[in-house]
């Protein structure tokens, strides 16, 4: 399809939050996920001879540090309401509440990852929807 999509977000709610707190979560697009891969270098290629000359390929994998491990919760959760700091007041939505709510409470990003999950799936099928019906209606259309 030739054509830019619209970006797909929902509100959802946290399970179990007795502040009935809610994510608005944003549908990250496969060119996203590759560039957040990318900033996070995940896979390290490197070409090295052996004692024979023989050039081999090693791959190692380089687990994301510091704050580029939640990359995914800061790109997904776009806002929230009923998160509270410390002193009981309501957190802003910024990256770095994100990352420390992720940090203090190991749920959170577990929670934000199966919202990503479910939301992808929906955007999957209405894709496969969409085109099921483009593809019927351009059947059905004279040429």
């Amino acid at each position: 399809m030739a054509r830019i999509t619209p970006q797909k977000e929902v509100w959802r709610d946290i399970p179990n939050d007795p502040d009935k707190g809610q994510l608005k979560i944003r549908h990250l697009k496969q060119g996203e996920i590759n560039d957040i891969e990318d900033s996070i270098e995940r896979y390290e290629t490197m070409l090295r001879p052996d004692a024979a000359g023989v050039v081999h390929q090693e791959v190692r994998v380089n687990p994301a540090k510091g704050d580029k491990r939640y990359a995914y919760i800061c790109a997904a959760v776009r806002d929230w309401k009923n998160v509270y700091g410390l002193d009981g007041k309501p957190m802003e939505c910024t990256d770095a509440n994100k990352i420390l709510l992720a940090r203090d409470d190991e749920d959170f990003g577990k929670v934000v990852g199966q919202f990503r999950r479910e939301l992808a799936e929906q955007v999957a099928q209405e894709k496969e929807a969409a085109r099921k019906n483009a593809t019927t209606s351009a059947a059905g259309s004279p040429a």
